[in-house]
């Protein structure tokens, strides 16, 4: 696992207004990216991760901050794994949490077949949103976290589980009833 090229951002935003340093936290989680030490983060380096940590930068420097963007390397396969360890940690975190939404969904499957006026039309709209995170997980988990295969199968179990919409409650929702 040695030789891996890591870019890297190091930036610094006013406490006030806060908004501005929620936001690039935020789109830093959405891209995956690690905290390595205070204020700098990583990604592994490739074209597209490079991108986005220099829009990211120079979005902070329109909010009034700083950033700097960099490459490096560790100077040895164990910081390395370290890190990749740590990226991995935080994927099966993500991908532990959709799979425990989506065994809630599997439970509630049977209770909607028996139950009368059961909404299975909401259990499904509910898998549809987990599937779209478990896609977006899938993109920013760079270095395939095992944790994704379980979640995988939970959304596919939670699936055969789930009743499908009744056509008539179907039809009824399209009326606007």
């Amino acid at each position: 696992m040695s030789g891996i090229s890591w870019v890297a951002l190091s930036y610094r935003l006013p406490r006030e207004p806060s908004r501005p340093r929620l936001a690039v936290w935020r789109r830093l989680k959405r891209l995956g990216a690690t905290l390595l030490h205070d204020a700098v983060w990583l990604l592994p380096s490739d074209a597209k991760t490079r991108e986005a940590f220099e829009w990211l930068a120079e979005e902070i420097e329109e909010q009034g901050g700083t950033a700097f963007v960099w490459e490096a390397t560790s100077l040895g396969a164990e910081q390395d794994q370290t890190i990749v360890a740590q990226f991995r940690a935080a994927a099966d975190e993500r991908y532990a949490a959709i799979a425990e939404s989506a065994e809630g969904l599997r439970c509630v499957g049977p209770k909607l077949r028996v139950a009368r006026g059961g909404r299975p039309d909401h259990a499904r709209r509910q898998l549809a949103g987990l599937e779209r995170a478990l896609r977006l997980e899938s993109r920013r988990d760079h270095f395939r976290a095992p944790g994704r295969r379980e979640a995988e199968e939970a959304l596919r179990t939670a699936a055969r589980e789930l009743p499908e919409p009744s056509p008539e409650r179907g039809r009824a929702d399209a009326v606007g009833h």
